[in-house]
């Protein structure tokens, strides 16, 4: 048992003594393979189609087509910058049938 939390201690030492910025599993650039938003640099993960593997990218800017945040966390457009609003269909219904996709407002633009 000792020998075990030994091994344990030292692998964690080992792992804590270089850190890199980024990471494994977290801290990921764009373009890099991820399974949640939560692991990316830019929190959007984005995946073509359900077979296609996801990969982290840049939320969407003004006027561009974005999709409302989701605790999926996996999205096949990604969510708006911070500041801005996806215009969209809320309802279950596109959720459910993923055609919950939108466009991007400023909201302190709005007339």
């Amino acid at each position: 048992m000792e020998k075990v939390l030994v091994l344990v201690l030292l692998t964690l030492a080992v792992a804590y003594a270089a850190p890199d910025p980024r990471g494994i599993i977290v801290n990921l650039d764009n373009g890099e393979l991820c399974m949640n938003s939560a692991q990316c640099k830019s929190k959007c993960c984005q995946h073509d189609n359900p077979l296609a593997l996801a990969r982290c990218a840049d939320k969407a800017s003004e006027n561009s087509g974005c999709s409302p945040q989701t605790i999926y966390g996996i999205y096949y457009v990604c969510p708006c910058e911070r500041g801005l609003t996806c215009e969209a269909d809320k309802t279950i219904i596109g959720a459910i049938t993923n055609t919950n996709y939108g466009i991007c407002q400023d909201p302190s633009s709005k007339k």
